[in-house]
């Protein structure tokens, strides 16, 4: 039987950590949708208060 605590435990594996403290960061502060390819987002630990971007480049459609 899973109770909260489990849950939660399980689901932070699929959570992007940060990149000063490594707790987990659950969304974005923002997103930018800088190019057709192009996504940009800043992140904002709650624990640390440290912010950072991250860009991801999607794949061109064949």
């Amino acid at each position: 039987m899973l109770d909260a605590a489990n849950v939660m435990e399980s689901d932070r594996s699929h959570l992007f950590p940060c990149a000063q403290c490594g707790d987990a960061l659950v969304a974005p502060e923002w997103s930018e949708h800088v190019s057709e390819r192009c996504v940009r987002h800043l992140w904002s630990c709650e624990a640390c208060g440290y912010e950072f971007e991250t860009a991801i480049y999607l794949r061109a459609e064949a």
